[in-house]
């Protein structure tokens, strides 16, 4: 698939078959991920490959819908998945060389390209997946076992999509490009 295609094809899907996504198209979108750029080369990025049914039905425990962190609602819909693959980051790696508050918003923003690339890996394998972020930190962390210092980043569910998935409409892109300064919109003609 050529890049622009994979690009224009990426969205969240949240229904699958139950066919089982293979271990070696699982390491393409480890190492895709793996390739991302990064702070200082620093790559704080961990990987948890889940397939164990009990363990999926933990993690969407940890889960919840919206913005309400304390909603009981949880994302079910991911138990149709193949498999989860947890991204954690190393947050003391990127503390070490960035200090404190610059790794707080780095490890973000190493960890979200990293995801980026595996999401497009995903739709180049004929894979399909949903960027998941609303879970609690504390709970999912408690469930991985994650060592002090690791933090849970983003659940990515990959399985073979079930039927098909309708985009949501973006806003206009000209209505988001400025030039020069904030206030002149780019106007067509």
């Amino acid at each position: 698939m050529e890049f622009i295609e994979v690009v224009e094809r990426r969205t969240s899907v949240r229904t699958f078959t139950e066919k089982e996504v293979a271990d070696d198209l699982i390491f393409q979108i480890l190492s895709c991920g793996h390739k991302a750029p990064t702070a200082g080369n620093l790559q704080p990025w961990e990987f948890i490959i889940i397939k164990n049914p009990s363990l999926k039905q933990r993690i969407v425990k940890t889960t919840f819908v919206g913005n309400n962190e304390q909603s009981k609602k949880t994302q079910t819909w991911m138990l149709n998945a193949s498999v989860f693959i947890i991204v954690c980051a190393d947050v003391e790696r990127s503390e070490a060389r960035y200090g404190n508050k610059a790794a707080e918003s780095l490890i973000y923003l190493d960890c979200s390209a990293c995801v980026e690339n595996m999401l497009l890996a995903i739709v180049d394998l004929h894979l399909a997946s949903c960027y998941v972020s609303g879970f609690r930190e504390s709970d999912l962390t408690s469930v991985l076992g994650l060592p002090s210092g690791v933090i849970p980043v983003a659940i990515i569910p990959i399985g073979y999509p079930a039927g098909q998935t309708e985009k949501r409409k973006k806003v206009q892109l000209e209505s988001v490009i400025h030039y020069e300064t904030f206030g002149n919109l780019h106007k067509e003609g």
